[in-house]
């Protein structure tokens, strides 16, 4: 997996702290959404949204679009305008672990299954009527709408991209947004080369780690006689 864009967003308003002011602000979500996903129309793709991005006008626009999605909502970090509110809410009944209640209207489902709290999902990609199994080491199988099942495998994608490479960001805690950004490019624009060197020829024949890939790389950018990384 590759980070391919950065979006970045500096100012909103007048005499704001660029980070501060961007929090929860779902119109801008979108706004990257739509430009991550400005070249797979009609491609038969499925996207995986957060709750920062999953919200009903923009899984709408999608559907027009030919574009399925299926994301997780949530009530404070979701905009959840035009949803249900009884659907929202926990129900003052208890509910049992793998249950799940469904509401839908044309090709959009709205899901709320519970397991050990209630879990949200909108998705016009997959049929609220076919079931899944989500599998926990302890508590063995969990049934649940397919469309929970299918959320919860992608979702692994970003926890092993963060697993393999977050350790090699780049730490440093400027005072100005821009640095900010900056050291974050930085750091996916490294990953990244990696991520392509592995899958090049050039693996096959000399196979560095990432951190002796690092080493090289900064080698070269800095010139030096001798790039061959530290054994």
């Amino acid at each position: 997996m590759e980070l391919h864009l950065i979006s970045v967003h500096l100012k909103d308003g007048q005499g704001t702290d660029a980070l501060s002011a961007l929090k929860n602000k779902p119109q801008l979500h979108s706004l990257v959404a739509k430009q991550l996903c400005q070249n797979i129309s009609g491609k038969n793709t499925i996207i995986f949204t957060g709750p920062s991005i999953t919200n009903l006008s923009l899984f709408s626009e999608f559907s027009k679009q030919d574009i399925f999605c299926c994301g997780l909502l949530s009530t404070r970090k979701s905009d959840c305008t035009g949803l249900p509110q009884s659907m929202l809410v926990c129900t003052s009944t208890s509910a049992q672990r793998g249950q799940s209640r469904v509401m839908m209207k044309g090709g959009m489902s709205l899901i709320s299954w519970y397991n050990k709290g209630h879990f949200r999902f909108l998705t016009n990609a997959y049929s609220p009527t076919k079931e899944g199994i989500i599998i926990k080491r302890k508590s063995g199988e969990i049934p649940c709408p397919l469309a929970v099942e299918a959320f919860a495998a992608h979702l692994s994608y970003i926890c092993k991209y963060d697993d393999k490479y977050s350790k090699y960001f780049i730490f440093h805690k400027p005072n100005k947004t821009w640095q900010q950004v900056f050291w974050l490019s930085i750091s996916i624009a490294i990953n990244n080369a990696y991520i392509l060197y592995k899958m090049s020829d050039a693996y096959n024949a000399k196979r560095y780690s990432r951190a002796q890939f690092g080493e090289r790389l900064v080698r070269e950018l800095l010139d030096l006689d001798d790039c061959s990384p530290t054994q």
